[in-house]
């Protein structure tokens, strides 16, 4: 693995380790709850950051391949994360949480696989367009880092 990309799996590894502890000492009501601020609960944010681990997986080996790299212009990100919402609705804790590690073992061994030419290939993310595999590991481990601290901050175990 390069080594660059050590500090991202560290992050990955320890999102996924201190959330799944953290989702573990909840009750189901816990879980469920969702404060008057919050865009989700403890278990939506857990099926969010699933959906998303797994599509930005498919991102990443499209825009190695450079194939498919930019977001088609009616993309809509708010119908996507519902979407992943409500295919995941009925999944217990357990199994969300065995989806996510499974995505993150992919991710990571994708990561293992890349050369410095590949971390240059670029393509849109939602949220940044036109920007490069090397950031794109970056907003992952941003993205999972700030639902995690939003949720362990608002739901007391």
């Amino acid at each position: 693995m390069l080594p660059e990309l050590e500090p991202r799996v560290a992050e990955l590894n320890a999102n996924q380790e201190t959330f799944a502890r953290f989702l573990r000492g909840l009750n189901e009501a816990q879980l469920n709850e969702r404060g008057v601020s919050e865009e989700y609960s403890a278990r939506q944010t857990l099926a969010h950051l699933v959906g998303a681990e797994m599509s930005m997986l498919r991102m990443a080996k499209n825009w190695i391949a450079e194939q498919d790299n930019r977001l088609r212009p009616d993309f809509d990100l708010n119908f996507f994360n519902q979407r992943q919402q409500e295919k995941r609705a009925e999944q217990a804790l357990d199994e969300l949480l065995n989806d996510w590690q499974r995505a993150q073992r992919e991710f990571v061994a994708l990561m293992e696989t890349l050369t410095q030419d590949d971390l240059e290939k670029r393509g849109d993310h939602p949220l940044e367009s036109d920007t490069t595999l090397r950031r794109l590991f970056i907003i992952i481990t941003t993205h999972e880092a700030a639902h995690i601290r939003q949720v362990m901050e608002n739901v007391h175990a």
